[in-house]
């Protein structure tokens, strides 16, 4: 049984049941998305002050993993397309990160099926899972838990391509699809112990939809988020190192910010110290990612910033957990909130990353420049908000 993820008083814009081609295929607007829903975060949104987002001690733990298991599976719709390696992360409070990698021609990033063990039954939430090689199924079976429940987040290629392959291993588990895609039963709620907050937006001309489920995990205050925001750390993950050169990846000084800047759009601009300046300007801090401002962002400005505001005030949490890059991030909801300042400016306590570069109108200008193109090609909506604000 397939359950479509809404939460309360929430519904999709136009139709949300696609063909079974439609439901694999995505486009550029597809291919990484954040969060939605209509009010910005009043100055008394909660209690929780704006603080300075940092990587817990739980990050910096060494991974289990499981070669000997099998890291080989076919066939897989990203690549890797042969080997691929599964590292597991204890992220305490019962939690868990598989990691796999990502490798699009030269862009390259971690994914993260995040996993959470349920105080009502002792069962496992999956959170987007990833291809399910030997050494995944096994490092997941080790937990001691039953899969309970399966959960497909957004529209992503890179989240949605699995689902198929890995609810085939865990038949018995409850599948919830964000809005969008394929539906089948009812539109319910994700049990007691989490909250919910629905983005999706169907924008027009071709562009497809928007979509991405955030979840609080109310027990263990911890925000489960997809592609919403990210926290680039300073060094290379360890998985880096089944694919690439261990020596690149530990001691060329540029690997990591090429690498980064790629993943995330950005060029790889240089400055006379022969460092990168984008770089600089989303390293060690929590932030929206570039091209998701220059997409999303851009096309529906006020769907994703009434979907900001409803985990900003609704929400109540102490730290996330993410998809991509790195986590557990000790963060409070005004801290999630302020990585969407550029919207609306929020009023009252100062931005956690004021203190913080901007990310310089230069470094734009390969998202402006794809923006330009699909619009006067009119390979889909055009963007309508200035998601550039206050750089400089």
């Amino acid at each position: 049984m397939w359950r479509q993820l809404y939460d309360n008083g929430g519904s999709p814009k136009r139709g949300t049941s696609l063909s079974r081609r439609e439901w694999w295929n995505t486009n550029l607007l597809q291919l990484s998305v954040g969060g939605l829903l209509s009010t910005w975060v009043p100055e008394h949104a909660h209690a929780a002050p704006i603080t300075t987002p940092y990587l817990m001690e739980e990050y910096f733990q060494p991974p289990n993993t499981a070669a000997d298991q099998g890291r080989f599976y076919f066939p897989t719709l990203t690549p890797p397309f042969a080997k691929r390696a599964t590292y597991q992360y204890t992220l305490g409070r019962n939690a868990w990160a598989l990691e796999q990698l990502l490798t699009f021609a030269n862009v390259s990033a971690t994914i993260r099926c995040n996993v959470v063990q349920l105080e009502s039954t002792g069962g496992l939430w999956v959170h987007s899972p990833h291809w399910p090689t030997g050494e995944f199924c096994y490092l997941l079976d080790q937990l001691q838990g039953d899969v309970e429940h399966i959960v497909l987040p957004c529209n992503a290629l890179e989240h949605k391509a699995p689902m198929k392959a890995f609810i085939q291993k865990y038949p018995k588990a409850q599948v919830w699809i964000s809005p969008g895609q394929r539906q089948h039963g009812p539109t319910t709620k994700l049990g007691q112990e989490f909250d919910m907050a629905t983005l999706y937006v169907d924008i027009p001309e071709n562009a497809g939809p928007v979509s991405e489920v955030a979840f609080c995990h109310k027990p263990t205050k911890t925000l489960v988020a997809t592609d919403a925001v990210v926290y680039i750390p300073t060094e290379a993950p360890n998985i880096f190192t089944t694919y690439f050169d261990t020596d690149t990846v530990r001691d060329d000084p540029t690997f990591w910010p090429k690498t980064v800047l790629q993943a995330v759009f950005l060029p790889l601009r240089t400055n006379d110290d022969n460092n990168y300046p984008g770089f600089g300007a989303i390293e060690n801090r929590l932030v929206r990612a570039p091209i998701l401002r220059a997409f999303a962002d851009a096309r529906a400005p006020n769907a994703v910033k009434d979907w900001v505001a409803k985990i900003a005030t609704q929400f109540d949490f102490d730290r996330i957990i993410t998809s991509h890059f790195a986590s557990p991030i000790a963060a409070t909801p005004q801290d999630f909130a302020s990585c969407f300042s550029y919207l609306t400016p929020i009023t009252g306590n100062s931005n956690s990353n004021d203190k913080l570069p901007p990310i310089a109108c230069q470094d734009w200008e390969l998202l402006e420049g794809l923006n330009q193109v699909i619009a006067e090609n009119k390979l889909g909506a055009p963007a309508t908000f200035d998601y550039k604000k206050d750089c400089q």
